[in-house]
């Protein structure tokens, strides 16, 4: 500090000496004096400018203009307001027989009273019948990217437009027949029971009552919970993955922006909050610790959301975001973990190729040459006779989750339902049927379910009998909890610790929304409801069955 002082002084008195100094005398104080102030401004220009760079470059929030600002109807909702007051649901003792969830029988929140039940959709019988015949999709008509690889020409008109009922089902209904007008007809084939649409409903209500007002959910809900009395908050922390998994239930059960469902703001505020998080890259991590786990699930929803229902501003969002997953790829070893361009781990792999697929589902295009690229991870993780099991990394232990992660992405690109791989995957989940008596795994019943139900056959029928009741039992049935599901009881569920209960009810609620959400890959012949041409139209009837 003297230093600088006593250099400040001696500039000073040099401005004295150079008014009266001769020629020379300036020279000799330019060289020896001078230089030192030059360089010392040169410095600080330097650094001024680099940080101003520096700003300039960084990532900043997506900001769109004005003829691109949201067009649904949580643009309009004030930043605090909460969603309109739905009562807490009772779930009760549903009739077992099939159903139909719809705009109505959400609203109904009384428990209803006991119905009859035919044997067929019946966990206790032992009777286990196909659903009209049916075979293996042919190759007439474009596939759809994997998920639900129907042939368009077979499906009923007004779904494959996209345009029935409260939810849709988007471009050629690739998300399945969530809506109004032929999810009933598919349902019970497809192993739902009244019972399963009760908990369902439940599961909306209470994902609906712990939202918080500005549209997002946390892992940590405890200051969302009215009630004060659920237990159970996770301890990982990204809010946009705990947004995606408090969207994606209502997206599966039809709920959308543009529905006139009971939960059209929830899931508004939902999507309008997601979107407000992504970068201009493209990232919607919203920089959590594990951004690719969050960015992934995320994805999903936007995908979703803009298959359904065609808003041009969650397409911009869901094309950004798809762009960010591709960049994100190991070159080298096809894979994804938690941050872009690491090595990958199968259940990071998992959520990604979920989140491309589900794009290509919406239309949205993607590059092919990543999903060539992703078959080299999945092969490097392959183990087993026929390599149909899978481990998280190339030199661990296969285990049962990381196979139905595994057996999911192999259908998703275009694997043959005999390969012997996928079969010796699908004895190994036969193998880890469902139990909360013995280790309750929510995450691997969520990807094994899809898996499963993807054959639509005998061994589908077992799997989702276990299922279906090892869920409808364990559901919460009283106080704010009421349609939840508890991490830790009756045994704790493995990831319960991280996820907590909000990823347990999100994930638990998927699987008893599988009969609908996408259709089965293998046989969907058999479930997809034939339309009935009106008077008049009998011989066009070809001309309604594509998008």
């Amino acid at each position: 500090m003297v230093a600088v002082w006593d250099r400040i002084r001696r500039f000073f008195r040099g401005i004295d000496a150079l008014i009266v100094a001769a020629p020379g005398t300036v020279i000799d104080w330019a060289c020896y004096e001078g230089k030192w102030y030059v360089g010392s401004a040169l410095f600080h220009a330097v650094t001024l400018l680099s940080l101003a760079l520096i700003a300039v470059s960084c990532p900043r929030t997506l900001v769109l203009p004005p003829d691109q600002e949201p067009t649904f109807d949580a643009a309009e909702v004030a930043r605090n307001a909460m969603p309109p007051p739905v009562e807490r649901f009772e779930v009760g003792n549903a009739p077992l027989d099939p159903t139909e969830l719809n705009a109505e029988t959400l609203k109904q929140t009384k428990a209803m009273p006991v119905g009859g039940q035919t044997a067929k959709y019946y966990d206790d019988s032992s009777e286990f019948e196909e659903a009209r015949g049916g075979v293996v999709t042919d190759a007439k008509g474009p596939k759809l990217g994997g998920i639900g690889g129907f042939s368009v020409a077979d499906l009923p008109g007004p779904a494959a437009r996209g345009t029935a009922g409260w939810g849709g089902g988007g471009p050629g209904t690739g998300f399945g027949l969530r809506n109004k007008g032929h999810r009933a007809e598919i349902l019970g084939p497809a192993g739902g029971t009244k019972a399963s649409e009760r908990a369902v409903g439940a599961a909306l209500n209470w994902l609906y009552r712990h939202q918080s007002g500005y549209g997002k959910w946390s892992i940590d809900f405890r200051h969302q919970c009215k009630g004060g009395t659920c237990s159970g908050a996770g301890i990982a922390r990204s809010d946009v993955g705990a947004t995606a998994m408090g969207l994606l239930p209502f997206l599966a059960a039809g709920e959308t922006h543009r529905s006139n469902g009971p939960y059209q703001q929830t899931v508004a505020k939902g999507l309008n909050w997601l979107i407000k998080q992504q970068r201009m890259n493209g990232d919607l991590s919203g920089g959590c610790d594990q951004p690719m786990y969050a960015h992934g699930l995320a994805t999903i929803a936007l995908c979703e959301a803009y298959g359904m229902t065609h808003d041009d501003r969650v397409g911009n969002a869901a094309r950004l975001a798809v762009g960010f997953i591709e960049r994100a790829q190991n070159e080298s070893t096809g894979g994804w973990r938690y941050v872009p361009g690491e090595a990958g781990d199968t259940s990071v792999f998992g959520w990604e190729i979920m989140a491309l697929k589900s794009a290509q589902l919406a239309g949205l295009p993607v590059n092919s040459a990543v999903f060539d690229n992703a078959q080299r991870w999945l092969h490097s993780v392959a183990k087993g006779e026929h390599l149909g099991l899978y481990s998280y990394q190339p030199y661990q232990q296969v285990t049962p989750s990381m196979t139905a992660v595994g057996m999911l992405c192999r259908q998703y690109m275009g694997i043959d339902p005999k390969d012997p791989g996928l079969l010796e995957g699908k004895r190994s989940l036969l193998e880890n049927l469902p139990d909360n008596q013995l280790s309750r795994d929510t995450y691997c019943w969520y990807y094994a379910t899809q898996a499963m139900h993807n054959f639509a056959d005998r061994d589908w029928d077992t799997w989702n009998r276990k299922m279906r009741r090892a869920l409808i039992e364990t559901q919460v049935k009283t106080g704010c909890a009421t349609g939840s599901w508890d991490p830790e009881k009756p045994t704790a569920d493995r990831w319960g610790q991280n996820g907590g209960r909000l990823m347990t009810t999100s994930f638990s609620v998927l699987c008893l929304e599988v009969y609908y959400r996408y259709l089965p890959l293998f046989k969907t012949d058999s479930l997809v409801p034939k339309p009935s041409a009106p008077p008049g139209l009998a011989g066009h009837a070809e001309n309604h069955s594509g998008p």
